[in-house]
């Protein structure tokens, strides 16, 4: 089974998309929407743009070890034509 969409509602009237592994962790919350169907634009649009979206990791480097990991996400962006963004 693969992961799905969760749509909630938010806590001051609108609607937020909870995105769930297959195992049913919380994988990201979104922000809020106002409407169901703005929620149903954003799961749309995090459907197009999630296999495709460059890792841009604008954290501190603690290890060698995070770096090596790091530098295999981004070398795995660029097979698929993506740009890497340490900015």
């Amino acid at each position: 089974m693969a992961g799905y969409f969760k749509l909630v509602d938010a806590h001051d009237d609108g609607f937020r998309v909870k995105l769930t592994a297959p195992d049913g962790t919380l994988v990201a919350v979104s922000t809020y929407y106002a409407s169901k169907e703005e929620a149903v634009a954003g799961i749309e649009l995090i459907r197009e743009i999630a296999g495709t979206g460059p890792v841009v990791d604008h954290s501190r480097v603690e290890t060698r070890e995070h770096a090596a990991l790091m530098d295999g996400l981004h070398a795995g962006s660029r097979r698929e034509g993506a740009v890497r963004d340490r900015a």
